[in-house]
């Protein structure tokens, strides 16, 4: 194979004193540039000669999906090739989740080649298995397959990380015989565990399960709990004995758990000496943050916290905002991301301007649920949003509501002011009357929305431009539709309305600016099985007429 030729020549100088061939570049000095290229030049780079591609090989081997070292699609020499450079290259390997490579869906992968490439692969720092039923990898049971990883690794220290998990799967009476999970083995490689979302309820003995699973792996430090019941139906907790304790989280999340524990549980059975990352989700958070010492939180830098508190405690959502602002004001030492539901009149934005230095995302949104288009929400008015603008200097990201009864002008062009934001994301109630008609083509939210857009792009100060605005209208909360209940879809308080045929409770319209910067994209984000698609082409500063094209599916 041929060198390669090219030369760098400096201006102004002889040619012969200053080209530089690019091979005559050091080793490292290349290493450094190839891995700053993309994925695809890097391959485009290794067939340059041999020396890149003994230099770019082990850029391209370093994280892997296993699924593409076995399609069978290529000859066995190729695949041997590649095995073989798994095997001396790869720092981290991929494992199910029905990746896709080139728009091809690679089919199953058996667990004898799992077990040759995490026993054979001589660098391998971590595995991310993400399960996937019936896809990706041969069906087994979900425990078992999380038991023979860990058997696989325990002779070297690679870490791994599970996602998408599940409790619906059978367990086979083998493994509830030998009780599973072992104590040896998978202690010393689980450091991720993220459960996925699913239809069927959790079992008791599946949960107990969990449990001990969790209480053998000490050095777990993510853990993302998803209960499967229902939106606003209590999920399960665990149940601890005497000496039990969960393992110190960095990243815990807790979504749809029936929290219970009092302070003296907690005390016993829970270590939050760790925590920075902590997701409270359609939990009773009223209960937890009573229960939770407010100085293990200290060091948090990320917080969700979406309340939930069951119909006759409807009084704990304010305490849970007064615990919330006392936790953020007083304690939180310097968080990065904040995104939680209060109750806003009674939360004071001075315990926001207290991480004025270090706050990069913000959520900040009302527990209102009424989609009545005629109430007034409770939001940001534009002074508090004016103080905002002046002291979270690093913000770049803002979710908030806004009320569309009267036309938010203020509260745009204040958002406009702030230095460093470049996503927006505004939820408001829809601006149609349920008993109002409107004219073919005619559709006042869509107008609002633009409306909207037209002042947040062209009041826009300084270098900073919007990458991306939605506007969420018809729906402070997701709504569960039911096709069966006979009702005829309307707009008004917890319904829907129909839009191109299609029956929706939200509708995000979207605002993107091109790569180049002189055309704005607006679009609609609709649910897919929706039959229409809104676009717009243009330039909002300039003014310049939008054309409207309709793109009807197939």
């Amino acid at each position: 194979m041929e060198e390669p030729c090219s030369t760098l020549a400096l201006p102004g100088l002889p040619s012969h004193v200053t080209s530089l061939r690019i091979n005559n570049l050091c080793t490292e000095v290349l290493l450094l540039i190839f891995e700053e290229l993309d994925p695809r030049d890097v391959v485009t780079v290794s067939r340059v000669c041999q020396r890149f591609n003994k230099i770019t090989t082990p850029i391209i081997y370093h994280t892997v999906p296993l699924e593409r070292l076995l399609d069978e699609r290529h000859a066995k020499d190729i695949l041997s090739r590649r095995e073989e450079n798994a095997f001396t290259h790869t720092q981290r390997l991929l494992v199910g989740g029905g990746i896709k490579h080139d728009d091809i869906e690679y089919g199953d992968i058996k667990q004898d080649d799992i077990k040759r490439f995490l026993t054979n692969t001589k660098k391998l720092q971590s595995v991310k298995y993400t399960y996937s039923p019936g896809r990706g990898v041969e069906p087994m049971c979900p425990w078992k397959q999380v038991y023979d990883m860990g058997i696989h690794l325990r002779e070297g220290n690679a870490r791994l990380y599970i996602d998408n998990f599940t409790l619906t799967n059978p367990i086979d009476e083998a493994w509830k015989a030998r009780g599973f999970p072992p104590k040896a083995d998978i202690s010393k490689s689980l450091v991720s565990l993220r459960m996925g979302s699913t239809q069927v309820p959790h079992s008791e003995s599946a949960l107990q399960i969990l449990k001990k699973l969790l209480l053998r792996t000490p050095l777990l430090e993510t853990f993302h709990y998803i209960d499967s019941r229902a939106p606003r139906v209590p999920g399960r907790q665990f149940t601890f004995e005497e000496n039990q304790r969960l393992p110190p989280f960095k990243d815990l999340m807790l979504k749809n758990y029936n929290w219970k524990h009092d302070a003296e549980e907690v005390k016993l059975h829970w270590d939050f000496s760790r925590i920075r990352s902590l997701a409270l989700l359609m939990i009773p958070v009223y209960k937890f943050l009573q229960s939770v010492p407010f100085s293990a939180l200290a060091q948090l830098q990320h917080l969700h916290a979406e309340d939930y508190s069951d119909p006759i405690e409807f009084r704990n959502k304010p305490l849970a905002t007064e615990q919330l602002y006392n936790l953020i004001k007083d304690h939180i030492r310097e968080l990065h991301t904040l995104d939680i539901a209060c109750i806003i009149p009674t939360f004071s934005i001075d315990a926001l301007l207290v991480h004025a230095k270090s706050l990069k995302s913000l959520a900040f949104r009302d527990h209102a649920e009424s989609n009545n288009p005629l109430q007034h929400r409770r939001v940001l008015n534009a002074e508090n949003l004016t103080i905002l603008s002046r002291s979270l200097n690093l913000l770049e990201t803002l979710e908030i509501d806004i009320d569309h009864t009267t036309f938010p002008e203020a509260c745009l062009l204040v958002l406009c002011q702030f230095p460093r934001l470049h996503t927006l994301v505004l939820h408001t109630q829809t601006v149609i009357r349920p008993v109002s008609n409107h004219r073919p083509g005619q559709d006042p939210d869509l107008t609002r929305a633009y409306d909207c857009f037209t002042i947040l792009v062209r009041q826009r100060p300084g270098p900073t431009k919007w990458q991306r605005v939605v506007i969420n209208v018809g729906g402070w909360r997701e709504r569960v539709v039911n096709p069966r209940a006979g009702r005829r879809p309307r707009i008004g308080h917890r319904e829907t309305y129909t839009y191109y045929g299609a029956c929706v409770s939200q509708r995000f319209f979207v605002l993107e600016e091109s790569a180049s910067g002189e055309t704005d994209l607006i679009y609609e984000e609709l649910p897919p099985r929706d039959e229409g698609l809104t676009h717009f082409h243009g330039n909002l500063r300039t003014g310049k007429s939008l054309a409207i094209k309709v793109e009807e599916d197939s």
